[in-house]
């Protein structure tokens, strides 16, 4: 509920519209703590939100929506891109961004750019934290959408174990941006192996990516096949995202 209320309110604010009256439609509707410190939630709420809807301001343009018809080896991909501006995708979202997020711009910026598009795909959240992928050539961005496409098809034979979170953890402790390489050293595995872990299993503030009811049914315990399998997966479908990300 939390997570609704701060996302009506950063679209308000990003279509500057009428905070106040949002606020007192959640007040009547008992969506905020009684009295003082229901007004002090909404202040909290209000400036971190109207710092990140500055953000987006700064560079929103008129969007439109965009049909999608690819045909891509057999396969024939159909749908909408929604707010498709002159200069790219602009995204935003109130909460602090993980590679979870990052792969569904991701998503959308290969098909906008397996389209011809031309710009950036940008997404902005809280804490300054942000995705932001450069152009692709059409042929470069139906290269990754097929990679995509075949991930879709094999996951749906066998489930594919694509963590954003874990395997997002295990690239940013072992992958060097500067070189574009994965460091495979001993020491440096070790480290990203720990860090795989901890997103996995999480701590007493945030929760795993292994509390997931619906991974809980599938794997109870990380055992060390399914390290190789994370890994791989995440080498394979998250690697593009750290590699291309300009934020």
């Amino acid at each position: 509920e939390r997570f609704q209320m701060n996302q009506e309110l950063l679209n308000t604010l990003v279509q500057e519209g009428n905070s106040q009256q949002l606020f007192r439609r959640y007040r009547a509707a008992g969506s905020l703590p009684y009295g003082a410190f229901g007004e002090i939630l909404w202040e909290t709420q209000l400036t971190e939100m109207a710092e990140l809807a500055q953000k987006v301001r700064a560079e929103r343009q008129s969007g439109n929506s965009l049909e999608v018809s690819l045909d891509l080896d057999g396969t024939r991909l159909e749908g909408w891109l929604s707010d498709v501006q002159a200069d790219g995708l602009l995204r935003w979202r109130p909460s602090i961004l993980n590679p979870a997020h990052g792969l569904q711009l991701w998503i959308e910026h290969v098909v906008w750019c397996a389209l011809g598009g031309d710009g950036e795909s940008r997404l902005y959240g809280r804490d300054s934290t942000e995705w932001k992928f450069p152009a692709l050539d059409v042929k470069q961005a139906k290269s990754y959408l097929q990679q995509l496409i075949d991930g879709y098809r094999k996951g749906l034979v066998q489930p594919l174990l694509l963590l954003p979170m874990s395997g997002g953890a295990w690239i940013k402790a072992c992958y060097e941006p500067a070189n574009d390489a994965i460091l495979w050293d001993e020491q440096t595995q070790q480290k990203a192996k720990s860090k795989l872990l901890a997103a996995w299993e999480g701590n007493q503030r945030v929760e795993g990516e292994g509390a997931d009811m619906w991974l809980q049914r599938l794997y109870r315990t990380l055992e060390p096949d399914y390290y190789e399998a994370i890994i791989r997966e995440a080498e394979r479908y998250l690697l593009p995202l750290f590699r291309f990300n300009k934020a």
